[in-house]
């Protein structure tokens, strides 16, 4: 049971990921379903134009790839920028730490 519900988890969060993924790009993931809408329709041709919609087919595979390669570019920039924003905030964190028990030992000390 609790194999099911973390796969069901899983799943979810993997969804949303790729929801929110395609909000943060809409226009990358626009063009994506738009190639992938192409190459069905090409696929389900019954002529073969010359080579030209096998050319076409694999002209949009290439195209598919570089909007995945740029995806996944732009989400390892993403991750990165997240990545400082979370370190200067411990640093922030512990630097709020440092004043307050510096104002800490202050006090003691106007006391003594």
């Amino acid at each position: 049971m609790r194999r099911k519900l973390a796969l069901v988890v899983a799943t979810g969060l993997v969804f949303a990921v790729g929801v929110a993924r395609a909000q943060e790009h809409p226009q990358m993931e626009e063009a994506k379903k738009d190639l992938q809408a192409a190459k069905t329709a090409l696929q389900a041709a019954d002529h073969d134009y010359g080579g030209h919609r096998k050319q076409a087919i694999e002209s949009i595979d290439k195209a598919l790839v570089h909007i995945n390669q740029g995806l996944q570019t732009v989400t390892k920039k993403e991750n990165k920028v997240e990545h400082k924003e979370q370190k200067a905030e411990k640093k922030g964190a512990r630097a709020e730490k440092k004043v307050e028990n510096l104002k800490a030992k202050e006090q003691q000390m106007q006391t003594h």
